[in-house]
């Protein structure tokens, strides 16, 4: 456990606690990170709304819900404040015959991508340096191994 935080064995060795513990400390870690190292014009929501958009241009509002873990409205909301301040265009296109709000990323949008990316880079390359590519592929097999587990007791339903 870090320094400074009172410790509880039966905390330390419970796998569950363990991993909400570094999911709430990820998330801390992305808002300082962002914070610091890439600017305050957005939020790591929508920098990952950024990051999809870029490696994924037809991604739907609905599947950043998914990405997001938000509600497809709450996504809406946060797609036209980002239109707002020229990160994104939302233009109107049809996917499998239904009209949708595509979101384009504007050149300040994509200075903002480029910007943190090269910053995340080094978060990756940091990560690779201490992890070979089977810890990291063991790793993730082993999160969706918990993940499965837990659902055969409580079925999950993410947003």
């Amino acid at each position: 456990m870090e320094e400074n935080y009172p410790t509880f064995k039966e905390l330390e060795e419970n796998l569950a606690y363990q991993i909400d513990y570094t999911a709430n400390f990820n998330k801390s870690f992305r808002r300082e990170f962002q914070a610091q190292k890439i600017a305050e014009c957005c939020s790591p929501d929508e920098f990952t709304i950024l990051y999809a958009l870029h490696f994924n241009p037809n991604i739907s509002q609905s599947e950043l819900a998914k990405l997001l873990f938000k509600g497809k409205a709450h996504v809406g909301k946060m797609l036209n404040k980002m239109e707002s301040r020229g990160l994104i265009k939302r233009v109107a296109d049809t996917r499998n015959n239904i009209i949708i709000k595509r979101s384009i990323i504007t050149p300040k949008g994509t200075n903002i991508f480029k910007m943190g990316h090269k910053e995340f880079l080094k978060i990756k390359e940091k990560i690779q340096e201490n992890f070979s590519k089977e810890e990291m592929e063991q790793f993730i097999n082993y999160l969706g191994k918990f993940r499965r587990i837990i659902s055969t007791i409580v079925d999950v339903k993410l947003k």
